[in-house]
Order: structure tokens, then sequence, then C-alpha cells
């Protein structure tokens, strides 16, 4: 586009030309004789500026200079627009790592590596923000050379990944966690899952398991390895040697072993199809398929073992209400700990109060010898050396403070004692054998089998056990 016609353009000494965008003005001023020709000046190209609508951008400064050019000057940029400033795009910020977490051992302080300790899950808590849209601006407009206002094109917008179990803010610019579980990022979406899927073993490509809801295992726990839940643990292979920990049920469908390893424990029910030197808890109820081969389970309420053999032996079992069972020992007389009717947590609590005491009056025994030992030293130099007294001194304020925590303690045992007696119908059914080796305890109660006996049920009666036949 010209300001100029050709025609003009042959009467004229000079061209003033607006770029296509109507962002630029360039002036060309064609050569001319300074003899015959005046010179052109600032006030006609000013005036033709004016003339084609030009008001926006002028640089009289380029313009003079033009004008002291005697040759002429070719597209001379002499007034120029302001570009339109397009807005930025809508961006996402993530506040979890949407691409997973590195897996990173821990060194320890010796050097070695902890690959133990490793986790791929991100946990979050109901309400914890996940995702964050920054808007999209609206862009700054421009100018042309013509003073005309030239739009800025706005960012482009995208929309917030909301997936499961995220919840969108008002403003529509935020994602929060709708219950506790944890975060992923799959099919552009932000969700948070409530159960957690293991699809092989949890092992060193794993690491511990640690997840605030539940978790389901394809695999095996493998020895050494934790798993930590919030919720139920269902896993589908066994648990050898390793720990798992559980707010809900836990079952383990082909079973437990651990060589004295496994460590489990449950707020609700065990399910398991075999128990074998392990260490077993449930706040209510432990039931297996087979048997429980040596190890120490403890069930708030029932323990029950079902199954073509359906064994309960070696090792310890205890029940808050009842066993049952269809064999209980074997016949090589292994020795077979049953106690029912308190729960197991009075019992342990009690049997530690009881060690607790055994140390203190050992504590006590040697602090006594010491202080005779000291008191022979005494009589013989008629007063003892400053170190001696000084450790005589320590020896009587450790005996005052052993005294206090054993009377402590004995108080302690006491209600302890007081709550077992309080037990309720404890009861152990057996509908096949109890062998010589096992010892049952109720309460205060015991009984020794020295010999087998068939289908029978035990209960509590005063002081006693009874035993009556199982009537089925």
């Amino acid at each position: 586009m010209t300001a100029t016609s050709q025609k003009e353009k042959e009467k004229k000494r000079f061209v003033i030309r607006v770029s296509r965008d109507h962002l630029s003005a360039f002036l060309t001023i064609f050569p001319y004789d300074e003899e015959k020709e005046n010179p052109v000046t600032l006030a006609q190209i000013k005036n033709e500026l004016l003339k084609a609508g030009i008001v926006y951008g002028i640089d009289e400064v380029k313009i003079l200079l033009a004008l002291n050019e005697k040759k002429g000057v070719t597209d001379q940029l002499i007034a120029e627009g302001k570009k339109p400033v397009p807005g930025q795009n809508a961006q996402l910020k993530y506040y979890f790592n949407p691409h997973g977490v590195e897996i990173k051992p821990k060194e320890l302080e010796n050097g070695r590596v902890d690959f133990y300790n490793i986790s791929l899950i991100q946990n979050v808590k109901k309400g914890q923000l996940l995702v964050e849209k920054i808007p999209a601006t609206r862009g700054i407009p421009g100018v042309n050379v013509f003073g005309k206002e030239i739009p800025g094109l706005p960012g482009k917008d995208i929309p917030l990944p909301i997936g499961k179990n995220v919840n969108v803010s008002e403003d529509m610019l935020k994602g929060y966690a709708a219950c506790e579980g944890h975060v992923v990022f799959t099919g552009g979406k932000v969700s948070v899952l409530d159960v957690l899927e293991i699809k092989g073993d949890v092992n060193f490509s794993t690491g511990n398991i640690e997840y605030s809801g539940n978790v389901i295992i394809k695999g095996h726990v493998r020895e050494g390895f934790k798993v930590t839940s919030k919720g139920d643990v269902e896993i589908f292979g066994t648990v050898e040697g390793g720990h798992v920990f559980a707010d809900g049920n836990i079952i383990v469908k082909k079973g437990i072993r651990g060589n004295k390893k496994s460590k489990i424990e449950a707020k609700k029910n065990v399910y398991s199809n075999f128990i074998e030197n392990a260490y077993v808890k449930a706040g209510e109820d432990i039931i297996v398929n087979s048997g429980i081969m040596h190890s120490e389970v403890n069930a708030g309420l029932n323990v029950q073992v079902g199954g073509k053999r359906g064994v309960v032996v070696g090792g310890v079992c205890r029940a808050g209400k009842s066993l049952v069972c269809k064999n209980l020992g074997s016949n090589l007389a292994t020795i077979t700990i049953v106690e029912v009717g308190v729960n197991p947590d009075l019992w342990l609590a009690y049997n530690q109060v009881s060690r607790d005491i055994e140390n203190i009056k050992q504590n006590l025994d040697k602090a006594d010898k010491a202080l005779k030992i000291l008191k022979q030293l005494e009589e013989k130099l008629n007063k003892l050396p400053p170190d001696k007294e000084k450790l005589r001194q320590k020896l009587l304020d450790t005996r005052k403070q052993l005294q206090r925590d054993n009377t402590r303690l004995e108080l302690e045992k006491f209600d302890l004692e007081q709550k077992i007696k309080k037990i309720g119908d404890g009861i152990i059914k057996v509908s096949e054998t109890i062998n010589c080796g096992v010892q049952i305890s109720m309460g205060k109660a015991k009984k020794h089998f020295t010999s087998e006996m068939k289908r029978v049920v035990l209960k509590l009666d005063g002081m006693d056990i009874s035993i009556e036949p199982l009537v089925s």
C-alpha cells in the first residue's frame, strides 16, 4: 500500500509506503538537483503523513536523518506501531509427581544402601491439593500506524484434568483429593485410588508398602519387607518372613510361613490358608483353613481352624473367647500352649509386668549385695573413701527408685489379675483329638494333658476346667 499514487509520485519528490500489517510506515526520498530544486522539508512529510492518516509511532529523528541524505533514501522506517502481545496459555501446576516417584534407595550411615524403604506410592489425605490451573491471560492489544487498536490474542485454555475421587473448587481452578489414597496420573487425568494393587511381589522392586487405603498384592510378601495399611490387605500369595500390619482385615490366600520372622497384625480379622512358624495377632478373629503350626497366635475373640486336618500344634494359641479346631497338639506330644477366655493383650501385659517385676527384684538384690560390701568396708576403715561414699549414695538412690518402680508394677499386676479373673465364657471345642503335651489355661485354671482325648468341649467351671463330650 502507498500513501501516494503513481501520478503524484511523478510530481512529488518523496513517497510514503505503509506495510500490509499497518505496523510500519516507510519513507523514500528521490535524488534531486540542489541547484534547480528546493529540498524536501519536514513540514511537507508531516503534512503527507497526516493526509494518509498516519498518526502513531512517528519518528521525527529518523525523518530528519533521511532529509539530510542528499542522494535520497529508500524505505526508511519513519513510523512504527505496537505489536499486540498474545496472552499466555493456561498452565497446570501439580502438587505431586505426575511422572511417578523416582526409585532412589536411601544411603545409611554405615554406607550401606537401604533397598527396603523405597516407595513408589504417593499417598494423599482427603482434602489435599493435587493440581491447580493457572488461567490463560487475555493478551495485550497493539496499535497500528493509523492509531487503530489491534486486539491481543488470548492464551489457549486447557481443561483441569480431573479424574476419579478428585473434587473441583468453586472457581474450577483447583483439584483436591476426595478421599485418602494414592494419587496417580493416568489417561491424562489426576485420580485418587483408594485401593493400591501390587501386580507382583513385595520385594526390592517395590520396597516396603505404606498405604492409607486397602492394598491388594497379587504375589508374595518376601522376607524382610513390610506392608502397612490403614484399610484391608489382601495377599494372593504367601507371607514369607515379611511383616504385614492393617487397621482392617488381613487375608493371605496361600498361607503364612516365616521361620519365626513373619509378623502379621490386624485390628480386625486375619484369614489364612495356614500359619507356620509365625507371629499373628488379630483384634477380632483368626480363621485358618488347614492348620496353625509352631506359631504364636493371639485373637481378641476367636480362633477357628478348619479344613481336613484342622490342627493347632506347637507354639502358643491365645483367644479371648474360643478356640475351635479338629486336632489340638500331635501324637508326638509336642508342647502346645492354649490360653482361652482372656483377651491376649491382657495376658501379654500381665506377662510383661511379671518379667519387669522379676528384673527389679534381681537388681534390688544386686544393689543390696553391693551396699553390704560397702558396709563391711566402712567398718574396717572406719570411714569410706570419697569415691566409695559417692558409690554408696548412688546405690541408695537407685534402690529407692527400684522400690518405687516395684510398688507401681505390683499395683499394675494386681489390677491385671483382677481383670483376668473376670473372664467371660471361654470355650475350646475339639472335634477329633486333644493330644498329650497340650497345656490349657483359662484364667488361673490350668490343665495339662498326659493322654489323648476324643471329641471334647473344655469350659471354665469355677477354678477348674471342665471337660465334656462334644455333641454334634
